[in-house]
């Protein structure tokens, strides 16, 4: 009876470690993942006799991505198997030249005109337009780029300043001003152009000027032009009209890149949801990089000094990533809301905004919307169609090649290639997805691999069991 007891102890040991090693197996192909286990799913539309394409990964694909460098975006072929591709980020897309500069210009001071409308003598007559009137004011051009003062009795300095640019060869997208500003207010800068000092034409721009006090605090020292300038044979005239402590010193233009750089994609959040300390937070279901937020005001005449902060799970501390303005101010028209502020690539979780500078947040909240840069694969269609782009799977290893690779083969630069366009997407809803992880998990680990870790330790548990009362068995026999 002994020898048969232990023969059937000896029958379920091997039987267990048979099932571990499946388990373990298991548990170790779960990195060879099928087209199904990811969120999302666009089945793709390739150009005709076209072999090596292009394919743009759209929004909501980059909504549902679970690696910041891509590791779970995937090509699959009618078969099922990953086809060979290559991430496209900015470098490959753009080939933009790197930012260069124009020489630092100085600012010339406009003097109110004397004698019944006619400019000092030895000055430069300038034609300006202050409330809708014509009028005439000057300017001495010094030589040694110092600005003139006000020679004659009775002449005012006007809130504007002049640049002599007539010798700038490169045409700009941006001024960055050496300027005093008054603290925590905003200042509209208008700019406008001319050949003769005569007839001005309005420059567009993108937003004021600010500074605001406190180490860190927001500050903005550039006119972001909504259209390269080219400045050869052109005076600039800057005007701050209604605006007192302003002191304007210099001009560095910023050079126009020499390529267009692609455009953003921009994907509107939900309204942020408040915590105990006053801030908006939001928890983000994808980690791919931000290159921009943009926080608008919903409400007219807002202006609010603002932290954006971040985080990679529940865990850890807030940490901040900018400072900026956040302001709509709808009755001053061209500038009157702030521009989108550069995150450089940040990969979160979750974010937070919070006021700064002893401010609250407008009750009305803030709108909110996150922007990529944007990502496109080349790969090979290799096997037969219909080709599948798929991407949202935690805890997923990388399998793109070196985009050199694929290069090599490619009669021309990647960014050339037949563009392939996304025909029908599915989507898999959160709740159901293979590895995916609620929030009461570390960020980057899976419900997937915990549950193939639990069975696999509650094998090994059953497992020393057996072999602890195998090994008891042994020693009674002794």
């Amino acid at each position: 009876m002994k020898e048969l007891l232990l023969g059937w102890r000896v029958r379920v040991l091997a039987a267990l470690c048979l099932g571990l090693a499946a388990l373990s197996n298991a548990a170790w192909s779960a990195e060879a993942p099928a087209v199904s286990e990811f969120a999302w799913r666009g089945s793709l539309t390739l150009p005709a006799q076209a072999s090596l394409v292009r394919v743009e990964v759209p929004v909501a694909a980059l909504l549902r991505m679970q690696s910041s460098a891509g590791h779970d975006l995937r090509v699959f072929n009618a078969a099922g198997d990953i086809v060979p591709f290559a991430l496209l980020g900015r470098a490959e897309l753009s080939h933009v030249a790197p930012t260069a500069r124009t020489a630092s210009y100085p600012a010339y001071t406009l003097f109110s005109a004397v004698s019944a409308g006619k400019p000092t003598r030895g000055a430069v007559e300038v034609q300006v337009n202050t409330n809708g009137q014509n009028s005439s004011a000057w300017v001495s051009l010094d030589p040694s780029g110092v600005a003139a003062s006000a020679p004659s009795p009775g002449t005012q300095p006007l809130q504007a300043a002049l640049f002599d640019l007539r010798a700038e060869q490169q045409a700009v997208d941006a001024l960055e001003l050496s300027i005093d500003l008054p603290r925590n207010v905003l200042v509209p800068i208008s700019v406008a152009t001319s050949t003769d000092l005569k007839d001005w034409t309005v420059v567009a721009t993108k937003g004021p000027l600010f500074q605001f006090d406190g180490d860190g605090a927001p500050s903005n020292h550039t006119l972001e032009l909504h259209q390269p300038l080219l400045l050869k044979g052109r005076y600039l005239r800057l005007s701050w009209l209604g605006q007192t402590g302003v002191v304007l010193r210099t001009l560095v233009g910023r050079a126009a890149p020499a390529h267009t750089v692609p455009v953003p994609l921009r994907a509107a959040l939900p309204p942020g949801m408040p915590d105990s300390k006053g801030g908006l937070t939001w928890t983000l279901p994808f980690a791919t990089p931000l290159a921009a937020i943009h926080l608008q005001a919903v409400h007219d005449n807002t202006l609010v000094p603002v932290r954006i902060q971040s985080r990679a799970d529940a865990a850890q501390p807030w940490r901040t990533l900018a400072s900026t303005v956040v302001y709509r101010l709808d009755t001053v028209g061209q500038g009157s809301s702030n521009p989108p502020t550069p995150l450089h690539g940040a990969s979160v979780r979750a974010l937070r905004v919070e006021a700064s500078q002893g401010a609250a947040l407008p009750s009305g909240g803030l709108q909110a919307t996150v922007e990529f840069a944007p990502l496109q694969l080349a790969f090979l269609a290799s096997g037969a169609g219909p080709f599948t782009l798929a991407v949202g799977r935690t805890s997923t290893t990388a399998a793109s090649v070196d985009a050199s690779l694929l290069s090599s083969i490619a009669p021309d630069r990647l960014n050339t290639l037949p563009l392939a366009t996304v025909a029908r997407v599915e989507e898999s809803p959160d709740v159901v997805l293979a590895g995916a992880a609620p929030d009461w998990l570390p960020a980057g680990t899976s419900l997937r691999s915990v549950l193939l870790w639990l069975v696999l330790g509650l094998g090994v548990l059953v497992l020393a069991a057996v072999a602890f009362s195998l090994m008891r068995q042994l020693a009674a026999r002794r």
